[in-house]
């Protein structure tokens, strides 16, 4: 009874600090907000890859994109992602060099390595539909990322300040082998060990528009 008890206690302690980790999301969408709006060159997405000794962030600049907004929803809309632009903001110096090179692709001894910006130099998100889910504004699209198209859909808040309308969201993960980037996954290669890199990158987005 004794061991019981004390696995039951365990059990309860393992599920509150479940539970207190766990991210309350919401989203704020300004309901004066309508119009079509060009994303500023100032916007980026941040992202996040883990691996088992550590993770690494960075961010990816959008080169253009449009947005079209009526009645607190967003309508339609497009942005390009700039793949060359891919930045790491942990390291410094030869070690971010290294990183950014690694993550673009830049090696001759392998013909498609990571993202292969050479050959897949953008990528791209285009709206298919929003909805409001449990009082939570979820935008859904397609994701193509060297040409290969999957749907992600993510929470979003859209807000004005002056002019200035910004489009964020919280982290959201996308599985990267879903778009062909396989390097260094262990559902895909069964014989890396613990040299694996998590399936799963989180970005957020950051978007600044402007009329």
């Amino acid at each position: 009874m004794k061991k019981l008890t004390l696995l039951g206690l365990g059990l309860l302690f393992f599920i509150s600090c479940k539970e207190e980790k766990e991210t309350v999301v919401s989203t704020t969408i300004d309901q004066s907000i309508k119009g079509k709006f060009e994303v500023d060159s100032t916007s980026s997405i941040a992202w996040v890859g883990s691996k088992q000794t550590g993770k690494h962030s960075g961010t990816i600049k959008i080169k253009f994109g449009e947005f079209s907004v009526d009645d607190g929803k967003i309508i339609e809309g497009k942005f390009v992602i700039n793949m060359n632009t891919i930045s790491v903001n942990d390291l410094e110096g030869e070690d971010k060099a290294k990183l950014e090179g690694h993550l673009k692709g830049n090696r001759d001894d392998v013909e498609d390595h990571f993202f292969n910006v050479a050959k897949y130099p953008e990528a791209s998100f285009e709206v298919l539909n929003f909805t409001n889910e449990n009082g939570i504004d979820m935008l859904e699209g397609n994701l193509t990322i060297k040409n290969k198209i999957n749907k992600v859909k993510f929470p979003v808040s859209l807000t004005k300040v002056d002019d200035v309308v910004t489009m964020t969201s919280p982290e959201f993960k996308i599985n990267r082998t879903l778009w062909g980037v396989n390097y260094g996954s262990k559902s895909i290669f069964d014989d890396l060990g613990d040299k694996f890199i998590d399936d799963d990158i989180s970005l957020q987005l950051d978007l600044k528009e402007k009329k």
